[in-house]
């Protein structure tokens, strides 16, 4: 039987991902009853954490006894709310925009919709709150489920409509969620009808907040509900003021409510400036509000959690976990003797790898420069001595010696009488083995769970490890890469002259890849940016690679989590796209980027992106 697990969130119910849901260390901190900021970027597991905090999804979590140790030390004494982002909103402030001159109409249109899509969902997780509530056997109760009855529920439905505005006074909350749809339906028609318009006019711009801390008076009196979380997720598509207003409400709105946002690393919707001055930028214990960053890390990555995902997923398809590591560490494309693996990863050989790359790639230059350090020989490395030396002769050298070693060949002459040292695009041997692996997912679990529904299934129809890795790699990066190609950067300028984002990212990977496959050895390599005075045209299409999760930023010694400004940052193209660049899974060496780096001539006949890694030999 093949199983196959859902990538995204999105398309899952609580229960179904609260069923398979693998704890992160920060859980606790999430879960918790406190003021929380989720940064990330797509596929990290932001909508997983949220929909895991619903009232089904802890209903199913507390049902499982593998977690049930961790979820005693969290107090759940609170009613949550789930609100997702509404997927047309972007669309529609781009209609708004176009159709409607006036700011203050656009704000008014905008906001209406916000605000009512938020107390719709407001309203429907109550409700299906106390259906949970009333499905469940007598005597089984949890502190976050409530219960009220009809003659409350009325008096909650006709009081929340009528300081909500609504037109009518339902006597249900089915009825109180219809006449919210209505309005939005108003508001929708606002926006190509002036005599609508008129009407949304005369009833004023909604405030949520306002509409939210009303719904907590109405329901504390008629059902004794006093504590709250409100989950917004996907937050960055909202429109900015009414993000910048909630963002900014996060200390200070209400002792009844905890506040969880999900947010993109690179935030626009609040400068800099205004960030600083209020103190938003740099959250800390100190404070109100607490950011848990779920973004893959610079360098130095702990995949403990990657790892606790694949063994899940193993157990899922009653695949022992250790197989699937030794059938990925078995491949015959790694290198003979190169690695030395055991349960905590693997180890480079530096003696092997040396003989592979001065004899099998015939690179005379690092020979050269291994003879410069007083290393003759393979056997010399073993008198290798000394922190500091060690540094300069083994630890920073051999992880590029070794790539080196996958894509050069001895030297031949092309018929331009030119020195060909670049070998096939089907060298993904540096990237296999367990740990290459998991590295090529950044822990991204959507990345994770991509990799393993291709990889165990071949595994258990019984496919040669080397071919499956070939063939997952290069379907997996392809995927990356589509999802990079299909986000809009808004990039156009006045001289028509912006990158998209994906031009951006093959810009830059193929500048650090030209440096690392030269007839001289490159002994530390740039292998990451550090961004000064960037140019306009990148700007756009930058903060899209960012937030898609295809450039990682290092983390600010200053504390700051969110972006509000890309100067100063450091930057590294995400392994996830390593193997189309033929960039090691390391970080090295930063260069300024000011400029879109100049494609070199030898990447012109780069494989588009459809056919590039198209092998499974």
């Amino acid at each position: 039987m093949v199983v196959v697990t859902q990538f995204n969130a999105r398309n899952s119910s609580p229960s179904q991902i609260a069923a398979t849901f693998v704890m992160p260390e920060y859980f606790e901190e999430v879960a918790a009853y406190q003021n929380t900021v989720l940064i990330g970027p797509r596929g990290i597991g932001k909508t997983t954490l949220l929909k895991t905090l619903t009232a089904q999804g802890l209903v199913t979590l507390h049902q499982r006894k593998d977690v049930a140790e961790r979820l005693k030390k969290i107090d759940f004494n609170y009613t949550p709310i789930y609100i997702p982002a509404e997927s047309i909103w972007k669309g529609t402030s781009h209609v708004i925009n176009e159709e409607i001159g006036d700011e203050s109409d656009r704000d008014l249109i905008s906001s209406g919709l916000f605000c009512d899509h938020c107390l719709y969902h407001v309203v429907s997780s109550i409700d299906e709150n106390r259906d949970l509530k009333r499905s469940l056997k007598d005597g089984v109760g949890y502190p976050w489920l409530a219960d009220f009855d009809d003659s409350m529920e009325r008096k909650i439905a006709t009081a929340c409509a009528e300081i909500w505005q609504l037109p009518g006074r339902p006597s249900s909350l089915l009825g109180l969620k219809l006449d919210l749809l209505k309005r939005v339906n108003q508001f929708r028609a606002a926006i190509s009808s002036k005599d609508t318009l008129d009407e949304v006019r005369k009833g004023g711009r909604l405030d949520f907040l306002v509409m939210l801390r009303a719904f907590l008076d109405i329901t504390d009196k008629f059902a004794g509900l006093k504590r709250w979380t409100i989950s917004f997720d996907e937050m960055e598509i909202a429109p900015k003021r009414v993000l910048a207003d909630l963002y900014e409400s996060l200390r200070s709105f209400d002792q009844r409510t905890a506040i969880k946002l999900s947010l993109f690393p690179y935030v626009d919707f609040i400068d800099q400036h205004s960030a600083d001055q209020s103190g938003m930028a740099s959250p800390n214990p100190a404070q109100d509000f607490h950011t848990v960053v779920l973004s893959s890390k610079f360098s130095n990555p702990d995949y403990s959690f990657a790892r606790s995902i694949v063994r899940s997923e193993c157990e899922v398809r009653n695949i022992a976990f250790g197989e699937f590591i030794a059938y990925l560490n078995s491949s015959n494309a790694i290198l003979h003797g190169t690695r030395r693996f055991s349960d905590d990863g693997f180890v480079r050989q530096p003696k092997a790898i040396y003989q592979h790359v001065v004899h099998r790639a015939g690179d005379q230059s690092f020979k050269a420069y291994m003879e410069s350090k007083g290393v003759h020989n393979g056997d010399d490395l073993e008198n290798v001595t000394g922190e500091a030396f060690r540094a300069q002769t083994i630890r920073k050298i051999f992880p590029i010696a070794e790539l080196r070693a996958y894509y050069l060949s001895k030297t031949k002459s092309s018929a331009r009488g030119e020195s060909v040292r670049r070998s096939s695009v089907k060298g993904f041997g540096y990237y296999h083995g367990f740990d290459q692996i998991i590295s090529l997912t950044e822990g991204n679990p959507r990345a994770i769970k991509y990799y393993l529904n291709e990889l165990l299934q071949d595994m258990r129809s019984g496919i040669d490890s080397r071919v499956a890795q070939n063939k997952a790699i290069s379907q997996n990066v392809d995927r990356f890469r589509a999802l990079v190609a299909s986000q809009s950067a808004d990039t156009a300028n006045a001289n028509g002259t912006a990158l998209s984002t994906l031009q951006l990212i093959d810009l830059l990977g193929y500048s650090l890849a030209n440096s690392l496959y030269g007839n001289d050895f490159p002994a530390e390599p740039a292998l990451s940016y550090k961004i000064k005075n960037l140019n306009v045209s990148m700007r756009r299409a930058m903060i899209s690679a960012i937030n898609s999760g295809a450039i990682i930023v290092e983390e600010q010694a200053s504390g700051k989590n969110l972006l509000f400004d890309l100067e100063g940052c450091r930057l590294r193209i995400s392994h996830r796209l390593a193997p189309f660049y033929k960039l090691p899974t390391i970080t090295g060496q930063e260069r300024i980027l000011s400029e879109p780096p100049q494609k070199s001539a030898k990447f012109d006949d780069q494989p588009d992106l459809l056919n590039w890694g198209g092998v499974n030999d």
